[in-house]
């Protein structure tokens, strides 16, 4: 009977917890610096997030090994609800390819909440030397003489997944050359030392829009509502790379919490003053369910593997 009523106490406790959430300030992580396109998107999404939930969204920035700091941190923080982590797409790389480093399974070591949206990458190439479309730069990058080049942001970077992904989808053949950030990475494109990059549109629209560099497609499905004007590589028939920021919790939260956490994030996924604030940020909101985006993270892992694999990309 004591051991009943001490079960009891203890349900009722908990229940009245969960009901309470939050009763003072949530830590969300963001494993960036401040000032980046990924800190600039976490705090426009943790400022509604605390005045909805009427408690302090206040972010954490724990940036290094290219976000493994701060990733690693909301693995090990304590499952309450009081810490989050704001993440992209990369934390499902680094288990792939550095094992050694990044000893977390995405697919277990979480709490899914929801995706806040698509980060649309474009293929952007310099102007001057490659003035023709899509289908002409595919072409010369096929030839077997070929030389071309690209750069990104570092070994395993969403910028290198996506060429790799894309030289697997067309046969294009161009060597990597890793740069230390977007914006160097973009400079070189610009300057001609290299011939292409997948960046985020944010990066390269200023540049096509002034014509010293040229975007060749947007990766994604559907055009992106900031730039109707720039095709898809879909609809020129190439696949699409896939980029997406979200906010997860440390495995075991309370599913209570974690569902509130979600209503929230759906509620604020159809704000028309935080949509129009994320598509200036370059992001095209979204939401998904917990479920949604377990199953998500679990197909995204497997192909992202399957990438790393067949282009031997290691971090170690």
């Amino acid at each position: 009977m004591r051991a009943l009523t001490a079960l009891l106490a203890t349900a009722t406790f908990a229940s009245a917890a969960i009901a309470a959430y939050p009763d003072k300030p949530i830590k969300m992580i963001v494993p960036w610096p401040p000032g980046g396109g990924s800190d600039s998107v976490a705090r426009i999404i943790s400022k509604r997030l605390s005045e909805r939930l009427g408690q302090p969204v206040v972010i954490d920035n724990r940036a290094g090994a290219t976000g493994l700091i701060g990733t690693d941190a909301a693995v090990k923080a304590v499952p309450d609800g009081y810490t989050l982590v704001f993440i992209a797409d990369s934390y499902l790389v680094s288990p792939h390819a550095s094992p050694k480093v990044a000893k977390y399974d995405p697919r277990k070591d979480f709490t899914d909440i929801s995706i806040v949206g698509y980060v649309p990458f474009v293929l952007v190439v310099n102007a001057e030397k490659h003035p023709g479309g899509l289908a002409q730069f595919i072409e010369e990058a096929k030839k077997p003489g070929s030389n071309l080049t690209y750069s990104s942001w570092g070994v395993g970077s969403s910028g290198q997944m996506a060429m790799e992904m894309f030289k697997t989808e067309t046969g294009a053949r161009l060597t990597h050359v890793p740069f230390q950030g977007a914006a160097p990475a973009m400079t070189a494109v610009l300057g001609a030392q290299v011939d292409a990059l997948f960046v985020p549109l944010v990066v390269a629209l200023p540049h096509h829009r002034s014509g010293k560099a040229k975007i060749l497609g947007v990766a994604a499905k559907q055009r992106f509502s900031g730039a109707p004007d720039l095709p898809t590589m879909t609809e020129q028939g190439v696949g699409s790379w896939i980029s997406w920021m979200g906010v997860l919790g440390p495995a075991k939260m309370p599913a209570d919490i974690a569902a509130r956490l979600n209503a929230e994030l759906k509620a604020m996924s159809e704000e028309p003053q935080i949509r129009e604030a994320l598509l200036k940020a370059g992001l095209d909101p979204a939401y998904t369910t917990q479920q949604e985006l377990s199953r998500f993270v679990g197909s995204e892992y497997d192909r992202l593997g399957k990438v790393i694999r067949d282009a031997k990309i290691t971090v170690d």
